[in-house]
């Protein structure tokens, strides 16, 4: 059995990763173009290579306070299930780690501020704990590709 990479981030204090095959790039801070009536937590789109890519905030989709934009702060764009690339905006990216399957348990259900559906499960590393993201539970693709194309073309 071999293991599984994950791309690890910091979101406020606390470490979380995805899957290293989910990840198309890794960018600094740039500005972005807002759009009017989004979601909250959907903060506007960049443009990458000729594509509207919507950028989420995602300490806003886990109910936590907006992100404060510094010197770490980095954009993760990731390709989703249909292959629509999505950015998220977090604290900062931390390391990659090899996991085994047995290595990652079920995510307990813990009613906190983040929803347990967005929780794929959790590991232990070197620095503590590893929070999986459930990338398919935490974006509506289909609602953020509607609300960007709909909006950048006004």
């Amino acid at each position: 059995m071999a293991a599984q990479e994950f791309l690890s981030f910091i979101l406020n204090d606390e470490e979380y990763g995805v899957s290293i095959l989910d990840v198309r790039e890794v960018r600094g801070w740039s500005e972005i173009r807002v759009i009017p009536n989004s979601p909250d937590y959907l903060k506007g789109v960049l443009e990458i290579r000729g594509e509207y890519v919507p950028i989420v905030d995602l300490r806003m989709r886990f109910n936590l306070t907006p992100a404060e934009i510094g010197a770490t702060t980095v954009v993760i764009v990731l390709n989703s299930e249909e292959k629509h690339p999505l950015g998220i905006i977090v604290d900062g990216v931390s390391e990659v780690y090899a996991l085994m399957e047995n290595e990652i348990k079920s995510a307990p259900h813990m009613s906190l501020t983040v929803d347990d559906s967005y929780i794929k499960g959790i590991a232990s590393v070197e620095s503590g704990h590893l929070i999986l993201i459930n990338l398919e539970a935490l974006f509506d693709v289909a609602e953020l590709n509607r609300t960007t194309t709909e909006e950048t073309l006004v």
